[in-house]
């Protein structure tokens, strides 16, 4: 999935607005009794974030998607699921997210992860039974990390670090300054006829610019039923491409109580092949639910630094596809874009 923290230049674009004002000090630090206690500082957190702050990135999204039907409809959205001061203010989440393709049982995906929301840092856990060696894995903002080696876990840890995080996020994540909004025709899912908004990134933002989602909002509610999505990811599609469409149901919505209110998320997410030519989804592939969702928990800086012995890259990188073996009348054939490895729609 896109990946707008890796881009250096659109880190603080993610929570739509302005580099963070610095802080100013509500009162004169304390003098220190000595030159150690001078020296000494406070371990840096990562957590809520002052008001004013939120307030003034809150403010430019709004102006921003006001501007078009499209954009109008999304914000409503982002209302009805809590509002997106609720989502800035938290600063953090975290959650379990237990992804299981349906036909491939041995790649399920099952890790714990913190989230830094207004810098996109993710650090994950794997939990047990997924397919990861014990692994543990991160982007610090600048690079990704994975632990105890390359190889533990069935997908590049860059890619993985934030895909789930912008699943959940949803529809909170669509107001990043780089998307794009386009309104579609209406279309039924399940008996329902929603407002259909398509979301696009501006080229340069994050690692998958070319990633879309079609948003399936309810007429009265706004709120978010469904979404088609793609997969561009250049380290799964190098010369360009990306995965067919798949549907995403947003299911089993509940209320998690942050700093500045709830905010309404979904803890269930089938994911179906979709039939372009008919126009409604086929067999479901994957299998995915969120839960011990928190909002606004204080971590540690350090947390999403890369342990000792970790393996660290700043580059996108995808493993190698194993070659296919055709049958003798037949000659071999490229793999197609439905065998991206290690994404989200195996």
């Amino acid at each position: 999935m896109r990946r707008p923290a890796f881009v250096p230049s659109f880190l603080l674009a993610l929570a739509c607005g302005p580099a963070e004002p610095a802080p100013e000090p509500s009162e004169p630090a304390p003098a220190a009794s000595s030159a150690s206690e001078a020296r000494a500082e406070p371990p840096s957190r990562v957590g809520p974030r002052p008001g004013p702050w939120v307030d003034a990135r809150v403010a430019e999204a709004r102006a921003r998607l006001a501007g078009s039907e499209a954009g109008r409809l999304v914000w409503e959205s982002i209302e009805h699921h809590g509002g997106l001061r609720a989502w800035l203010a938290a600063g953090t989440i975290a959650f379990e997210f237990d992804y299981r393709p349906v036909d491939a049982p041995e790649r399920r995906m099952h890790t714990f992860q913190k989230i830094d929301l207004w810098s996109a840092r993710a650090v994950h856990e794997e939990l047990e039974g997924g397919a990861g060696a014990s692994a543990r894995f991160a982007w610090d903002g600048e690079r990704a990390w994975i632990a105890p080696g390359p190889d533990a876990f069935p997908t590049p840890a860059r890619f993985w670090a934030l895909t789930p995080y912008y699943f959940v996020g949803m529809p909170f994540v669509v107001a990043d300054s780089g998307a794009r909004y386009e309104r579609l025709p209406d279309a039924e899912l399940d008996g329902v006829l929603h407002r259909l908004v398509k979301i696009t990134y501006e080229a340069g933002t994050g690692d998958s610019p070319d990633d879309y989602y079609v948003l399936y909002l309810h007429p009265r509610t706004h709120a978010l039923a469904a979404l088609r999505y793609v997969v561009a990811y250049p380290g799964f599609f190098p010369d360009g491409g990306h995965t067919p469409e798949k549907l995403m149901r947003y299911d089993a919505f509940e209320a998690f109580e942050g700093p500045a209110g709830a905010v309404r998320l979904a803890t269930r997410y089938d994911t179906s092949r979709w039939d372009a030519e008919a126009g409604r989804p086929g067999e479901v592939v994957t299998r995915i639910t969120a839960s011990r969702v928190g909002l606004g928990e204080t971590y540690p800086e350090d947390v999403f630094a890369p342990p000792p012995g970790a393996d660290v890259s700043a580059e996108i990188t995808a493993p190698e596809r194993e070659p296919r073996e055709a049958p003798e009348d037949e000659p071999e054939e490229p793999p197609s874009d439905d065998d991206a490895p290690g994404g989200p729609d195996e």
